[in-house]
């Protein structure tokens, strides 16, 4: 059954002139962010822009490099989504999902949900690298993971507590805020009323969600996580809790390169927990079972906020397909 409101808000534009609108939005969101990034170096250090990222990553640009890290997923994730909501919603803000409809409990439960998210993406991370590929893509695939890497640990840069804490801003909070507004809130949101059901709109998010962040090697981490904020969004209907959940899960790795950093240890490895698979597996089977918790604490919380009640099978009012 479509709910009123629901209709009310939308604008009825068609689920495919959405998707167009979306990717319009991003695409020009992107040609800006690279435009304004050009700008800002110029402006800031009054140089042209390096032609190499090895340049680009000198610790002399640091400031710099958080600035256009901050405009360029603004512009990119937040801005884009945003306008499309604007254009195709009424009431835009309630369409991305920022209401605080939940309650302390359902916070409890991602927290705990982000506790077995490490020992399931241990054992996620184990499997992409046992999946037999071409040796010659493999040493390619490993060669840009490594540099990947370093760039990011160049690009951070935490070796005081100060830039310990802009860095859990700009590298924790921000993308987390930026992301989870696009990914969830716009693009998973949009396709679950289109295909009218959770599972493929959050399957095909966590593809792209996982596909934009470049990295073959954690691919599949990433597209688990993809899953993970999906159903956390979809049966809650607030993005403060992915939010939370994103900034918390980039935030604890932010902690540990600057405990590194700070501590002069070489190897990432020795403070890296390695989880055995079978860990991973007791961790999945109690992380399905906390989102049969969080589902149900969900629905009644839910409950506070609708006229009628919902069944057990009842797709949400605030996700209920337009007709």
């Amino acid at each position: 059954m479509v709910n009123d409101m629901v209709d009310a808000n939308s604008k009825n534009i068609k689920y495919p002139s959405q998707l167009g609108i979306l990717l319009g939005l991003t695409g020009a969101g992107l040609v800006i962010s690279v435009i304004l990034s050009l700008i800002i170096w110029l402006m800031m250090e009054g140089t042209a822009f390096p032609h190499t990222a090895e340049e680009i990553l000198q610790p002399k640009y640091y400031n710099v490099n958080m600035v256009l890290q901050v405009v360029s997923t603004f512009f990119i994730f937040w801005i884009p989504v945003y306008f499309f909501a604007l254009i195709c919603y009424r009431k835009p803000w309630a369409y991305l999902g920022y209401n605080f409809q939940f309650n302390y409990r359902q916070v409890l439960l991602v927290l705990a949900i982000l506790i077995l998210t490490f020992p399931v993406s241990g054992a996620l991370a184990d499997l992409n690298k046992v999946l037999p590929i071409p040796q010659y893509w493999a040493l390619k695939f490993k060669a840009l993971e490594e540099a990947r890497e370093a760039q990011e640990a160049a690009l951070i840069q935490i070796n005081t507590f100060p830039r310990y804490l802009i860095s859990l801003l700009i590298i924790a909070f921000l993308p987390a805020l930026f992301e989870e507004t696009f990914f969830r809130g716009g693009m998973q949101n949009m396709l679950t009323r289109w295909f009218k059901g959770p599972w493929l709109a959050i399957i095909l998010t966590s593809i792209i969600f996982s596909v934009i962040h470049m990295s073959y090697y954690g691919f599949i981490v990433r597209f688990g996580l993809g899953i993970i904020l999906g159903l956390i969004f979809y049966y809650s209907g607030s993005l403060w809790l992915n939010i939370l959940f994103h900034f918390l899960f980039n935030g604890i790795q932010v902690t540990v390169l600057y405990f590194i950093t700070v501590t002069g240890i070489k190897d990432k490895k020795h403070v890296d927990p390695d989880f055995p698979a079978w860990i991973g597996v007791i961790a999945l089977m109690l992380l399905i079972y906390l989102f049969m918790i969080y589902k149900r604490t969900s629905a009644e919380e839910r409950l506070k906020y609708v006229e009628a009640p919902l069944t057990e099978n009842e797709t949400p009012d605030w996700m209920s397909p337009n007709s």
